[in-house]
């Protein structure tokens, strides 16, 4: 027993050498970290808050590792989540250190950590548009230089208000509005259409196809960006009633599908109805020829003609169908409008396929 106290001691001797050297370490980084902040315009009043406050949240820390290994002494399974006791943690500080500094003190303390993500997120960002555009050097160039500046100041806000979740995405969302809105200023004065994933870029495709100009398509794309900072913001609204408010009421007159029927009217005013036709109309066809030969087939059940007289009856089946699925997307914003507008085209296409039928004379027994 004698001989292996001083084993024992050497042991204990060695964990005090260790926790006096970490101590000291911890210590050495917190006074770095005190003149980082003088250096950085922080008031004495300001550093001696945040240095009080990243001196409880390790002491916070410590407590719950030593409680966690405590339990590990007692018990061979140990139920404690770590991970969030950790995340916990570190949201109380952000709140905290939130309420000590400003957000360009926060980004002028903390950027050198986030500099190495945020330059990844800004090359992703670049690589994405470089597939989609030809850039000459001097743009390259300054577009990686706008989408450093702007990915900075999406994460910083983001990190800063991390605390909590709806605040963070909230602020976020606004940074990423103005990020497009410059990235779209500035591939502009490129003479470039901006597009922010591959659904516009078929759009924009479309639009050339069917020969649109392009300060119209300026129009729709911009039209298109006012609808997203609408959806964005009404969502954010929605978040805050839903954080603030046990009871709370939404306004009718900015919802998701107002939202979209307002851009939709703003489309068929820059946009005439063969236009529209010609960009649109691939993705109506399979209704088109759904509907059609549904109601061909009832024509055909009814009347007994030639394989000719057939084809024609079908022929004018798909203009009708073709043209109500056509009106009714084209005036979609208004309920009436479109009602009417249909009513017009079905008495139409009616009147002519009867008349055809009748011109044919030949009903089943």
């Amino acid at each position: 027993m004698t001989k292996k106290l001083p084993f024992l001691f050497l042991i204990l001797f060695l964990f005090q050498i260790e926790l006096t050297f970490s101590q000291t370490n911890t210590n050495d980084l917190l006074d770095n970290f005190v003149t980082t902040m003088s250096n950085a315009g922080l008031s004495k009043s300001q550093t001696a808050r945040v240095r009080d406050l990243i001196i409880e949240r390790n002491t916070l820390i410590a407590e719950d590792t030593k409680l966690q290994n405590e339990l590990k002494a007692k018990y061979p399974f140990v139920f404690h989540d770590e991970e969030t006791t950790t995340k916990y943690s570190n949201q109380q500080f952000v709140r905290a250190l939130s309420e000590i500094i400003t957000l360009p003190q926060f980004k002028q303390l903390f950027l050198p950590q986030l500099d190495a993500r945020i330059q990844l997120i800004a090359n992703d960002k670049f690589n994405l548009l470089k597939k989609r555009y030809k850039f000459t050097p001097d743009q390259e160039t300054k577009l990686k230089k706008l989408l450093s500046e702007t990915t900075t100041n999406e994460i910083v806000t983001k990190e800063y208000y991390n605390y909590d979740d709806d605040l963070s995405w909230n602020n976020y969302t606004e940074e990423k509005i103005k990020s497009s809105d410059k990235e779209r200023e500035l591939l502009k004065s490129f003479g470039l259409f901006y597009s922010k994933n591959t659904k516009t870029d078929v759009l924009i495709k479309k639009l050339q196809e069917a020969k649109i100009d392009t300060e119209r398509i300026d129009l729709i794309l911009k039209a298109l960006q006012i609808e997203q900072e609408r959806q964005n913001k009404r969502e954010k609204t929605w978040r805050e009633n839903e954080a603030n408010y046990v009871v709370h009421f939404h306004d009718d007159g900015d919802v998701e599908d107002k939202i979209r029927m307002d851009f939709r009217k703003e489309l068929c005013t820059i946009l005439k109805y063969d236009e529209f036709k010609t960009v649109f109309l691939s993705q109506m066809q399979n209704r088109i020829n759904r509907d059609t030969q549904k109601e061909f087939q009832t024509l055909k059940d009814a009347y007994k003609l030639t394989e000719l007289q057939y084809n024609e009856i079908e022929k004018l089946v798909l203009e009708k169908n073709t043209e109500k699925a056509v009106t009714e997307e084209y005036y979609k914003y208004s309920y009436e409008l479109y009602q009417q507008k249909l009513r017009a085209v079905e008495y139409r296409h009616e009147k002519g396929i009867r008349e055809t039928i009748q011109k044919f004379n030949t009903p089943k027994p």
